[in-house]
C-alpha cells in the first residue's frame, strides 16, 4: 500500500513537471485537481483510522506527522516574518485546530460525501463574518448566495439539525473563522508560519484532550474527547499516508494559487467533493440520496456565487 501511495504521489510531481509549459490559468487548475485528489485521499485514511481511534487522536496524528514535513522543508528555505500580531496567529491555530476535530468527527460519524459538503460552507460562512468583522460590502449575488448556501445546509440536514449535523456545520464555521483571521497575517507571517502555527497546535491540544479524558466525561464535547489508543498494525500506515497526502496537497493547493486567479482555483476544489465521494464507496459509504445531492449542489452552487461576485 506504501508503495502503491508513493508512485501515486511519484505521478502527481510527473504530471505537473509535464504541465510546466502550459499556460499558468490550465497549471492553477492542474494543480488543484491534484490537491482535491489528496486531501480526498486524506479524509479516505482519516476514515479508516476512525475505526479504531477518536477524532482527537486522528487530529493528532496528522499534525504530528506535517509538523515534521514542513520542518524539513522550512530547513531548506529559512523562514522570514515581520511579525506584530501573536495573538491573532495564536487564534487561527486553536480556531483551526476545534475546526479540525469536529471535522474528523464528521468524517468518522457519516460518509465521506456528508462530511465534505458541510466543510464546503465555509465560502458562505466567510463571506457573513467578512461582512460583519471586516466591514466588507455584500451585493446582491453575494446575498442570493449566501441564501442559497444555508437553505442547501436545511436541506442536507433533512431539517434533523441533530448533533452530528451541528458538528458538519461547526466545521464550516470553524474553518471561516480561521481563514478570516488568515487575512490579517498575510502582510505579517511567511505562510509557512501560519500553516506550522495551525499545526502545533493540532498536535499539542489533540494531546491535552487526551490526557484529561480519563478524568471529565462530556456529551456536550463528545466531538473532542476521547482516549488515547496505541495505533497497532496498518493504523501506523494509515497515519504516514494520512500526513503526507494533506502536507502535499497542501503544497498543490498552495501552487495553484499562484498561478490561477482565486475565483478560478476556488471553483475547482469542489472537484474534492465528487474525490471523496468515490473514495467512501469504495470504503463502504452509501450512494448519497437525493436529498443529499439535492444539498450539496445548493452548498456548491453558492461557493461559485460568492466566488464569482468577487471578481
Amino acid at each position: 500500500m506504501f508503495r502503491y501511495f508513493t508512485k501515486v504521489i511519484s505521478q502527481c510531481a510527473i504530471i505537473a513537471a509535464m504541465i510546466a509549459h502550459f499556460p499558468n490559468t490550465h497549471r492553477g487548475i492542474i494543480y488543484m485537481l491534484i490537491a482535491s485528489f489528496l486531501f480526498a485521499l486524506t479524509m479516505a485514511f482519516a476514515k479508516l483510522l476512525s475505526d479504531s481511534m477518536g477524532s482527537a487522536e486522528v487530529t493528532f496524528w496528522r499534525n504530528i506527522v506535517g509538523l515534521a514535513v514542513l520542518s524539513l522543508m522550512a530547513l531548506h528555505q529559512p523562514i522570514r516574518n515581520i511579525g506584530g500580531r501573536p495573538w491573532t496567529l495564536i487564534f487561527r491555530g486553536l480556531i483551526g485546530t476545534v475546526a479540525l476535530l469536529t471535522f474528523f468527527y464528521t468524517i468518522g460519524a457519516t460518509t465521506l460525501s456528508n462530511a465534505i459538503i458541510y466543510a464546503k460552507t465555509e465560502p458562505i460562512f466567510t463571506a457573513v463574518l467578512a461582512f460583519f468583522l471586516l466591514r466588507e460590502r455584500l451585493n446582491p449575488q453575494a446575498l442570493l448566495a449566501i441564501v442559497v448556501g444555508f437553505l442547501g445546509v436545511v436541506v442536507l440536514s433533512g431539517m434533523n439539525f441533530d448533533y452530528l449535523n451541528a458538528m458538519g456545520v461547526m466545521t464550516g464555521f470553524l474553518s471561516a473563522l480561521a481563514y478570516t483571521s488568515v487575512r490579517s497575517l498575510k502582510s505579517c507571517y511567511d505562510e509557512r508560519t501560519v500553516v506550522l502555527s495551525f499545526m502545533f497546535f493540532g498536535t499539542l491540544i489533540p494531546a491535552v484532550l487526551m490526557g484529561i479524558e480519563p478524568f471529565c466525561g462530556s456529551e456536550l464535547f463528545a466531538f473532542a474527547l476521547c482516549p488515547f489508543v496505541m495505533p497497532q498494525g496498518y493504523d501506523w500506515l494509515w497515519i504516514a499516508l494520512m500526513g503526507l497526502a494533506a502536507a502535499y496537497g497542501q503544497i498543490y493547493m498552495t501552487r495553484a494559487y499562484f498561478f490561477a486567479k482565486a475565483g478560478i482555483v476556488s471553483t475547482i476544489s469542489y472537484s474534492v467533493v465528487l474525490f471523496a465521494t468515490i473514495f467512501g464507496i469504495v470504503l463502504g459509504d452509501l450512494l448519497p440520496t437525493p436529498m443529499v445531492i439535492a444539498g450539496a449542489v445548493m452548498i456548491m452552487a453558492s461557493g461559485v456565487l460568492l466566488t464569482n461576485s468577487k471578481t
